[in-house]
């Protein structure tokens, strides 16, 4: 249809049903307009956050210690000295130098030697106080972990150390001391002196527990002095496979003959063994026998172990009310191992006869200081153990010619047990720290330093109820430079010095002393092979003890390095 040609009412009629057909043109019947497409927008792009760098904590700087007010002194002087000046070496002989810092808290001393060749150099920190110190940072060389020495082949540190039971050594005969109308009596039936043949009943103190052996009387001596001298031996032990007539003579001989005897020269040096005493009513009567009573403490087959004894519990009244003195064998008495005797021959006989002389200070020490001075006096363990392994060296050559157990034995053990980081006023029975090796090695170095008299001051010292201020008194009445001197010149030792060209003051020379009695010179070089150094720092340096560490000169002969010291520290160098 041709719109342009309709009348205009037609047209407007015609537009009107189009209109209509599509739904009128009112808005809210009308159909949405179709949308237009929206192009998706794209987000922006954020860039990527890079995180901030961590800032790593920054560690305070190390301050340093404090430098050394003073530097290395020159320690020795005179024949065999080698220090040459407080910072050069002679190029002969043994050159000791240290340093003790006195402040209270750490120095950092330089070190510098020269005119050293291509020796190696000792150096030795000292404790000569008894607290502990912590030890400074140190590189040892050879490395930690690496040995330099081998140990000694078959030996054990306590092989021939008296083993001594616990009972014994654990009794504190002060509790028992009691004096004067507030003491309570105990029962004694009087002893009556015994007959060659007799028998008797003894009680022997061993780890298990007390052990009730019987013995017969088999020898008695009477001594210049008028002291008898009994020896007993266990009924089980006789005959020609174990203890002989001859041993018996042997032994009694030695202990009790005219000339150069355990009892002669013991008395002789360090008093009588018992006598009259104050007011005590709990000792046996003051007029005693001395009894040696031989007994197979342990029968294993083997000798040594525990070779011999003294207990003070057979000095006091038999008590059967009380744990321990009911045990009392009311005896000035010794106990010795049969074993010992016959199963080493020759060796074993030495061993106990030198186990005698040991024993015999320990039953004069009681005596002598406990019951006569009063038992504040008496030694601490350390300072008993170490006056009776001194008798031991002192007599060895009239006693035991060839043998002595400072040289052979303690001095060596030493050396190759210790560590060195031990306190000689801890008795230790370990292996590291053996009492014996450690007090045997310092007493050894004690007497050939200052001789047979500073020994018999020092038994007799009262200047103190305290036993390590007693060894420093004596020391020093005997012209020595007390505990703080000896104690770092002793650890120098632990250089190997020699016996017959050490400074004075240095190393376990021999000593023709006064008394007559020679302490035979103790060779550091012979001792090398026994040497075992620290292959640790430790953590601490003990009270009393020692921290050796080898350093090597330089190609032009110098030596030169940084080294802190604790306070109270002594720092001693050798070079030989």
């Amino acid at each position: 249809m041709n719109m342009h040609h309709l009348p205009r009412t037609a047209l407007a009629m015609a537009l009107g049903l189009v209109l209509a057909a599509c739904g009128g043109g009112d808005s809210d019947s009308a159909p949405p307009l179709p949308a237009t497409p929206t192009t998706p927008t794209t987000p922006p792009v954020t860039p990527p956050v890079t995180p901030p760098t961590p800032v790593t904590p920054t560690t305070p700087p190390v301050t340093p210690p404090p430098a050394a007010s003073t530097g290395l002194q020159a320690a020795c002087s005179g024949a065999f000295c080698g220090a040459a000046s407080n910072s050069s070496y002679s190029g002969a002989g043994v050159g000791v130098w240290n340093y003790s810092n006195t402040s209270a808290q750490t120095v950092r001393l330089p070190v510098s030697l020269s005119q050293l060749g291509q020796r190696s150099l000792t150096l030795v920190y000292s404790n000569p106080n008894a607290p502990g110190v912590q030890m400074p940072t140190l590189t040892l060389t050879p490395k930690a972990g690496t040995s330099t020495r081998q140990a000694l082949q078959g030996d054990d540190a306590q092989e021939h150390g008296n083993q001594i039971p616990a009972a014994v050594r654990d009794f504190r005969p002060a509790e028992h001391l009691r004096t004067g109308a507030a003491a309570v009596q105990a029962a004694q039936t009087p002893r009556a002196a015994a007959a060659r043949g007799s028998e008797r009943s003894w009680f022997i103190s061993l780890d298990e527990g007390m052990q009730a052996r019987t013995a017969t009387l088999q020898r008695q001596a009477t001594f210049a002095d008028g002291r008898v001298i009994n020896l007993w031996l266990e009924n089980t032990e006789t005959g020609s496979s174990k203890v002989t007539d001859a041993i018996l003579d042997t032994l009694l001989d030695r202990f009790a003959r005219p000339q150069y005897s355990v009892y002669g020269m013991v008395t002789g040096l360090a008093g009588q063994p018992w006598g009259t005493y104050g007011n005590y009513t709990d000792l046996i009567t003051s007029s005693q026998p001395i009894d040696i009573v031989l007994v197979n403490f342990i029968p294993d087959g083997k000798p040594y172990g525990l070779m011999g004894y003294f207990h003070s519990l057979n000095n006091f009244k038999k008590n059967p009310a009380h744990d321990q003195l009911k045990y009392s064998n009311e005896s000035l008495s010794f106990y010795i191992d049969t074993e010992t005797l016959y199963l080493d021959k020759t060796k074993g006989m030495d061993a106990q006869v030198g186990t005698l002389a040991h024993e015999f200070i320990h039953m004069i020490n009681f005596y002598q200081r406990s019951v006569l001075k009063g038992p504040r006096y008496a030694f601490d363990t350390f300072l008993d153990e170490m006056s009776a392994v001194m008798i031991e060296d002192i007599l060895s050559e009239k006693l035991t010619p060839g043998s002595n157990s400072a040289r052979d034995g303690l001095v060596p053990r030493w050396l190759n047990r210790s560590t060195f980081n031990c306190d000689p006023t801890n008795w230790g029975i370990g292996d590291t720290c053996f009492g014996y090796n450690v007090v045997g090695a310092y007493g050894a170095y004690l007497l050939r330093q200052y001789g047979v008299g500073f020994y018999q001051q020092l038994l007799k010292d009262t200047s103190s109820s305290d036993s390590w201020t007693v060894l420093d008194h004596a020391i020093t009445q005997a012209g020595g430079p007390g505990l703080a001197g000896t104690l770092p010149r002793w650890g120098s030792s632990i250089a190997l010095l020699p016996a017959a060209a050490s400074p004075q003051g240095f190393g376990y020379p021999q000593r023709q002393d006064a008394s007559g009695y020679t302490l035979v010179g103790i060779d550091g070089p012979a001792l090398a092979a026994a040497r075992q150094l620290p292959t640790q720092v430790p953590s601490t340096l003990v009270g009393h003890g020692h921290f050796p560490f080898t350093r090597q000169s330089d190609a032009q002969g110098n030596y030169q390095e940084q080294l802190d010291v604790p306070p109270g520290i002594t720092l001693t160098v050798v070079v030989q």
